[in-house]
């Protein structure tokens, strides 16, 4: 059995080498040393023979082979041999382990009475480092990511890493952990024994991505689930219904049922308004709404928090509280019953509706007959505000140029097309305002009425798919051929890609033009509430050009240690903002892009010189509250079937642990008797010559 060697400092051991040429060559050349003799003369001395020096050979051999030793003993002394995972190991050995710890949001989890999930696997890894071999080497992976050193170290260093460290609030997402704890292993080559150590509560999330993990054959897996996973735990979910135009907060609870506290506190240094829900169903809808004008930072939390995770027991959320935006529905028959009337079904759609989720409409419309529109329109105080224009065959004459006047302001108008409309006549009247020019009424085939509406669609992009396809197949009969105004922008087309909607500018302000009718004359689409109502909404907002309106009720909430987008006044796009200790500008739609924070609570984005921009939500992830589970045994099986043959395709270079052992003590221990012996060895043989010299 051959016994390799390797050195760790492997050029000192070649210089010692080099070094004993040197000694040799001393000893080749060295000169004879001459002693002067003094005589009467020197005819009676023979003449000693020349000798050349390059045929002396050496006399001293016994001095050269010492100092030869010498010299190589000093070389290997730096060099520094051992045997590849040599060493005096005790009883189990020296080990190389890889461990990966879990630090995610649900390792604080708390069982009953005991320790968190985080505190049995910190306790657990240490017990594991503490029955390793002091030279064995370990390295810690972390998910999420923590500063664990990037080198494989001694147990005892380990121990001071894990002292260090805490679980995060964010979300574990084990597989990026996995790869680097993977990829150190394969580039780990030495006789120890190599094992893969996992240590967490062993949530499903995340797991699903070790099957493109690859580790070597020879590797030992190892699972350990630390925590209760039959440990009770409640959570409180923010969801959001609807679109920016029509939301409302939903507030989804996980597990039991315990009465909820809301607290609303507008602006930051505002008194908070409490209420109470003692028995709330597990879906509940809040409405969106305040009596005060400002930002509301809303946190909906359990009455009492018993179970095991305390931090998911909060919920936060953020909202911009504006009064509501009135509606001016010009109303072409107000003598006709309230149910028969033009403005009917836009009334309804856009009015705050009763019940559990009260008014969560920021529209106040108000009907006004056609002939006191005019005046109507001229005591609106605010040009934030929108006049609907329905179908209407007559009209007084200051009325066309009273709603002019109101978007120049930068009011909003929204004309809808009916058999009432006299394409001649209303043109005429209105074409000043109008986006589009109508001609001849034309009837819809069967099939698909409007064309494919996609989630990046300019209007009803944010509707879900299953409202999307029936809004697709909308019960629309009729509608004008429309000309195109310079400047018009359509934002909707029928299937046949006749438009629909169109948008254009007058002065400040928005005018939409919407090519069917607001009652049941041009199709039943009305009469369905569950369709009409949020597509009225999203054509109402269409033409409101005020950044209040725009923030109002726009997602302002995020998860912890996800990057998300909020809205922030367009009036700041490209200006400097900060937000979570990092600086970036808002774009050009008024957004602030890639926040991220890492702790659930209310955070401000501030402006340049440390105004308040806007507060922002952070919330506890969500999928660190589901108790799902994967069982020890799985997952073990499942890591341990993604070895390969160690050395794999050969293109990942692997990195050689060498045991130096004890050898470098003996090596300076015999260098130190051959500094002792040279000197005495030189002398004596120096004298030797000269004794046989005196002899003779």
């Amino acid at each position: 059995m051959m016994l390799a060697i390797v050195m760790l400092g492997p050029w000192f051991a070649i210089a010692g080498l080099a070094a004993v040429g040197v000694a040799v060559w001393m000893h080749l050349y060295e000169r004879v040393a001459s002693r002067r003799v003094q005589m009467s003369s020197l005819r009676l001395v023979p003449e000693a023979p020349r000798v050349a020096r390059s045929r002396r050979k050496i006399r001293r051999w016994p001095l050269l082979l010492l100092r030869a030793l010498g010299v190589i003993l000093l070389g290997l002394a730096f060099a520094r041999p051992g045997l590849p995972g040599g060493g005096q190991a005790p009883v189990g050995g020296r080990e190389a382990v890889a461990f990966v710890l879990d630090r995610s949001a649900s390792m604080a989890m708390r069982s009953p009475g005991g320790n968190t999930a985080w505190e049995d696997a910190v306790a657990q890894i240490r017990e594991r480092l503490d029955g390793l071999h002091s030279e064995s080497r370990v390295r810690l992976f972390c998910f999420p990511p923590a500063a664990t050193g990037d080198d494989w170290s001694q147990p005892s260093e380990l121990h001071k890493i894990l002292a260090g460290l805490a679980p995060a609030m964010t979300a574990g997402q084990p597989f990026e952990a996995m790869r680097d704890a993977a990829e150190a292993v394969a580039r780990f080559r030495s006789d120890m024994p190599e094992s893969l150590e996992i240590f967490g509560d062993l949530q499903r999330q995340g797991w699903e991505d070790i099957d493109t993990l690859s580790l070597p054959e020879e590797l030992r897996v190892r699972v350990v689930q630390t925590g209760n996973p039959k440990a009770a735990n409640r959570s409180l979910l923010l969801g959001v219904r609807g679109l920016d135009q029509l939301r409302r907060g939903v507030v989804e609870l996980g597990g039991g049922s315990s009465a909820l506290v809301v607290s609303d506190q507008v602006d930051k240094d505002g008194k908070a308004e409490k209420q109470e829900i003692p028995q709330p169903d597990k879906i509940i809808e809040l409405p969106y709404r305040s009596g005060t004008k400002g930002w509301v930072r809303r946190e909906i939390s359990f009455r009492e928090s018993t179970d095991g995770l305390a931090e998911d027991d909060r919920v936060f959320d953020v909202f911009l509280a504006v009064p509501e935006v009135p509606v001016l529905l010009l109303e072409p028959y107000p003598e006709r019953d309230v149910f028969l009337q033009t403005t009917f079904f836009l009334n309804q759609a856009l009015r705050p509706t009763a019940g559990a989720g009260a008014a969560d409409s920021k529209f106040l419309p108000k009907v006004v007959a056609v002939k006191d529109a005019a005046g109507a329109i001229r005591g609106l105080e605010d040009s934030e505000a929108v006049v609907v224009v329905p179908p209407m065959a007559a009209w007084p004459a200051e009325l066309p140029a009273a709603v002019e006047a109101f978007a120049q302001k930068g009011g909003g108008v929204v004309f809808f097309a009916g058999s009432e409309m006299q394409p001649a006549d209303f043109t005429a009247a209105w074409r000043s305002l109008l986006p589009v020019l109508p001609g001849a009424v034309t009837t819809i085939d069967g099939g698909p009425v409007l064309e494919p509406i996609g989630n990046s669609h300019l209007l009803w992009g944010g509707f879900g798919a299953d409202l999307r396809e029936a809004l697709r197949k909308a019960p629309l009969k009729k509608r004008f051929t429309l000309s195109i105004g310079e400047g018009a922008e359509v934002m909707a087309r029928y299937a046949d890609e006749q438009p629909l909607v169109v948008r254009g500018q007058a002065g400040l302000g928005r005018v939409l033009f919407v090519n069917t009718s607001p009652d049941r004359s041009w199709g039943d689409w009305s009469a369905d509430g569950v369709l009409f109502v949020p597509t009225v909404h999203v054509l109402v907002s269409a033409v409101l050009n005020s950044p209040s309106q725009s923030l109002r009720n726009s997602p302002g909430a995020g998860i912890a240690g996800v990057p998300f987008d909020v809205r922030v006044d367009p009036a700041l796009a490209g200006k400097l903002l900060r937000a979570g200790g990092k600086t970036f500008k808002a774009d050009e739609q008024g957004w602030a892009r890639g926040l991220d924070f890492e702790r659930p609570g209310f955070h401000e984005v501030l402006a340049e010189d440390g105004g308040l921009v806007r507060p922002v939500a952070v919330n506890f992830p969500p999928g660190e509250s589901r108790r799902e589970f994967l069982l020890p045994a799985i997952l073990e099986r499942q890591v341990a079937a993604r070895r390969r043959a160690a050395g794999g395709s050969g293109e990942v270079p692997r990195i050689d642990l060498v045991s130096e052992s004890g050898w470098w003590r003996w090596i300076l221990a015999a260098l130190a008797g051959v500094w002792l012996v040279e000197p005495w060895l030189a002398f004596r043989m120096k004298r030797q010559p000269d004794e046989k010299g005196q002899a003779s």
